[in-house]
């Protein structure tokens, strides 16, 4: 029988609706990245599968800003949020493979939507092409401040003693944190009561308000309410630590959970041309390196990240689907 979590697994891939980013070893590139000849002719499109003012949303913003420097031509954010991150998938896919239209999006919002349902609307791997990973990290695992639980161990070795009696919120059935959740807990032979949430922003409010015991929220907006002891993090999934929280350690660290990450990242239609992807890929790789981007990602709790080619990323998407998917399977977990 396959192990709850993957064994030996160290992706930089896979979080939450929208998962805070931990990243390390940037390269800096001297100039911009040279844009092939006759692109941008237009506008860029560059479709985000989330809502405005969320941890994705920001980061395209941000790129975009970058992107539209470099290249002359705006970056235009089109949110489209809904369907799990198909409704903006599915605007990409059946965009013309020019350069012009770009999806901004989320592990959550791609390989997890793709591994619980195979026979979504779209192909992750057929119709989508991997540009450029933006980082790779995880979300906070939180107790209210209220609760007597001051670890992650109290939390589990509750959770056995008395199951069903606690109760933790996500951001939805299936979503990233639902699904490590229910891995951890059956890992450990504990149960407890899911609570579904329509947005981290909701999860947070009840955590502080002491309406929710247990959560789970990203590390942009749970970051300072962990620090500021609105709310106590018990610990971080994936593989690494951030910066505005550098003593909440990983569950992997403590010996809990998957080293599975999340991440951002840029995808075009199934055909763009490669020197398109390959300009976009490099530009990314730059602007993380430059002193403009740590500032902006130290005031949303996050660090820089490894250089990667567009080849580097569509192995990621790869193993991060197979990876998600033999959790999904092995914990019989189903979308709604």
């Amino acid at each position: 029988m396959s192990p709850t979590f993957p064994a030996g697994r160290r992706l930089l891939g896979g979080t939450a609706a929208a998962a805070g980013l931990a990243l390390a070893g940037p390269v800096v590139r001297a100039q911009p990245a040279a844009a092939p000849a006759g692109w941008p002719a237009k506008p860029v499109r560059m479709v985000v599968p989330a809502a405005a003012g969320g941890q994705t949303d920001q980061f395209s913003r941000f790129v975009a800003e970058h992107l539209a420097r470099a290249f002359g031509q705006p970056f235009v954010v089109d949110n489209r949020p809904g369907g799990a991150g198909s409704i903006g998938a599915l605007q990409v896919t059946k965009s013309a493979p020019d350069g012009h239209a770009l999806l901004f999006s989320a592990a959550s919002f791609t390989v997890v939507p793709q591994a619980l349902n195979p026979n979504q609307q779209y192909d992750l791997l057929r119709d989508l092409a991997p540009v450029v990973q933006i980082g790779a990290g995880g979300n906070f695992l939180a107790a209210s401040a209220e609760s007597p639980i001051r670890t992650t161990r109290e939390l589990i070795e509750r959770a056995r003693a008395a199951p069903d009696t606690l109760t933790y919120g996500t951001t939805g059935v299936g979503s990233v944190p639902h699904i490590l959740m229910s891995a951890l807990l059956k890992q450990h032979g504990a149960r407890m009561g899911h609570v579904p949430y329509k947005s981290g922003a909701e999860v947070l409010r009840d955590l502080v308000g002491g309406v929710l015991q247990v959560g789970w929220v990203d590390t942009t907006t749970g970051g300072p309410a962990g620090a500021a002891g609105r709310v106590r993090l018990l610990g971080i999934s994936g593989t690494f630590r951030v910066p505005g929280n550098p003593d909440v350690a990983t569950l992997a660290e403590q010996g809990f959970g998957s080293d599975l990450n999340g991440w951002l990242g840029l995808f075009a239609p199934a055909g763009t041309p490669e020197p398109v992807i390959r300009a976009v890929n490099a530009e990314v790789n730059r602007l993380m390196g430059l002193d403009e981007a740590r500032k902006r990602l130290d005031t949303m709790n996050v660090a820089t990240f490894p250089r990667n080619t567009h080849e580097d990323f569509a192995r990621t998407v790869r193993a991060d689907l197979q990876a998600w998917r033999r959790i999904v399977v092995d914990n019989g977990i189903q979308a709604e």
